[in-house]
């Protein structure tokens, strides 16, 4: 019999969100797999984030080897770049079922924004940037089901021109457009592999798991993709076909941030510009009103470009001001004490670690050695300092006198000397509930303080990890009591194919 595989992508699903609510929404998309099959956890990548996590999803490699790190990437000037996933640099398992004769509809992958040029292959590229399509054939379907891409509407939700009751209701209807999309394409051609995205979820748990009513805005996404679910396992068992789901991460509600530069800057591991610092202490109103202008022009920039190459064109007045325009919506500081920082805000004559890039439950860590313009630590200081660094991390403490940080990592050990991209040199992971921000500071001192609009939930290290097969006998049991990653899936599905499987050696198929 020819084998037939659906793989189900769903950014940011915790098991523990489906597991509480599977009977009380109409989840009996997600049911199936408890009853018939298997669903279970799956590890992220570091940090647990969209970036890096679904092109090590595609390819079975750790970021140093496809060359994601995160959204963005340090350069040696102490700017940091957009980043997206590039085939070219580690190949997707569709690629390599299309050279084998396999035909694939490909949906919204994360990450990809550039349409593949393979006949083999149908696809509408995905988040974070608008669709684009392999074909006009491809975009007539799309447009025929009135889908261009998710919408584009955070920026509405944080001014209130939209509330979240009106977000969710946004998100489901891009669910339901893509999920018509993909029932027309699988429809119309026959598929040998199929992979639909959806990453609303993730985008609408960011601004409310911290609320009481968050199952009102975030459910309802997820009974819509359940819907789809239930029709795809009708289509799989009629087809003797297997359905994969999977997550890049997972999700929890935030209940407050730790600011890891401010705890760099009080330990004095890091600096901040003379005239910053000085600003910092002057509450003047007019001081508030020029940051706002600056934080204001820096925030209109989009993902492809550079806030540093804009800042320095800023006249000096707009350079000298400390005072954060978007404090009112975070809830845990006033705007006389909080500072929302940029890397160029700090002095890096006298800076020898700084925390960028990641915000969320992960942080990371640059040492500033001679791979960046102003490197002050030297190559024979830099071992005794990220050992010292490692630590006292691992020695914080909350408010409560607990241990804060619950793990503490060499990433050396993990980007296994990259050269694809400039990698942090330790990484800290922060205890359920709490957010480690790496832009935030406080002239009081203080560390904590509660999360913003958009970061009352955030990431966990696991995501999900489900099967459910029509036509080849599966130890489910096995599969649950497993250590599944991310990377574990493209060797899988290549098996399933019977395709040569040249991913990370270290990870091997599921089953």
């Amino acid at each position: 019999m020819r084998k037939k595989l659906y793989l189900v992508g769903i950014d940011a699903a915790p098991l523990w969100l489906i597991k509480e609510n599977i009977n009380k929404y109409k989840l009996s998309g997600f049911g199936r797999f408890f009853k018939d099959g298997a669903l279970t956890n799956m590890e992220s990548t570091l940090p647990p984030m969209t970036g890096p996590s679904w092109p090590s999803i595609y390819t079975g490699f750790r970021p140093g080897d496809h060359g994601v790190p995160e959204f963005l990437e340090m350069e040696p000037s102490y700017t940091k770049s957009v980043v997206y996933y590039n085939p070219e640099i580690k190949e997707p398992f569709w690629e390599k079922l299309a050279r084998n004769g396999y035909k694939s509809l490909i949906i919204t992958p994360a990450m990809l924004v550039k349409p593949t040029k393979s006949e083999n292959v149908d696809m509408i590229t995905g988040f974070p940037l608008p669709a684009k399509y392999s074909s006009k054939y491809v975009q007539k379907i799309a447009e025929s089901n009135g889908f261009s891409g998710e919408p584009d509407i955070e920026a509405d939700i944080k001014s209130g021109k939209i509330t979240l009751s009106q977000a969710s209701e946004a998100f489901q209807e891009s669910i339901k457009k893509r999920s018509n999309v993909a029932m027309e394409m699988l429809n119309k051609k026959d598929y040998d592999f199929a992979f639909i995205c959806f990453t609303e979820e993730d985008r609408i748990q960011h601004f409310s798991l911290n609320l009481k009513e968050w199952k009102d805005y975030v459910m309802p996404l997820y009974e819509r993709i359940s819907e789809f679910l239930v029709w795809l396992e009708k289509r799989a068992e009629s087809e003797g076909a297997a359905i994969m789901m999977v997550s890049d991460h997972g999700a929890q509600p935030i209940k407050e941030k730790f600011l890891i530069n401010g705890w760099l800057i009080n330990n004095g591991y890091a600096k901040l510009k003379p005239e910053l610092e000085q600003a910092i202490s002057n509450s003047s109103a007019i001081s508030s009103m020029k940051y706002s202008v600056r934080e204001k022009i820096l925030k209109s920039m989009n993902r492809s470009g550079s806030r540093k190459v804009l800042y320095d064109k800023l006249p000096k007045g707009l350079k000298r001001i400390s005072k954060d325009a978007f404090s009112a919506v975070l809830k845990g500081a006033s705007s006389e004490d909080y500072t929302r920082l940029h890397d160029f805000d700090y002095d890096m004559h006298r800076t020898k670690a700084f925390a960028s890039i990641a915000n969320t439950i992960v942080c990371t860590i640059f040492i500033n050695d001679s791979r960046f313009e102003h490197g002050i630590v030297k190559k024979t200081e830099k071992k005794k300092l990220k050992q010292e660094l490692m630590r006292k991390l691992s020695q914080v403490k909350g408010k409560d006198g607990k241990n804060l940080i619950v793990n503490v990592f060499d990433a050396d050990d993990y980007y296994e000397g990259t050269k694809l991209f400039i990698a942090p040199d330790v990484m800290a992971e922060i205890k359920p509930g709490y957010l480690i921000d790496a832009f935030g500071y406080q002239k009081s001192g203080n560390l904590f303080m509660e999360p913003e609009m958009a970061k009352r939930g955030d990431h966990i290290r696991n995501g999900i990890f489900g099967i459910l097969s029509s036509n080849m006998r599966i130890d489910y049991k096995k599969i649950e009591k497993s250590k599944l990653y991310v990377y574990n899936v493209a060797p899988t599905i290549l098996k399933y194919f019977d395709c040569s499987i040249d991913t990370d050696r270290r990870y091997k198929p599921i089953f």
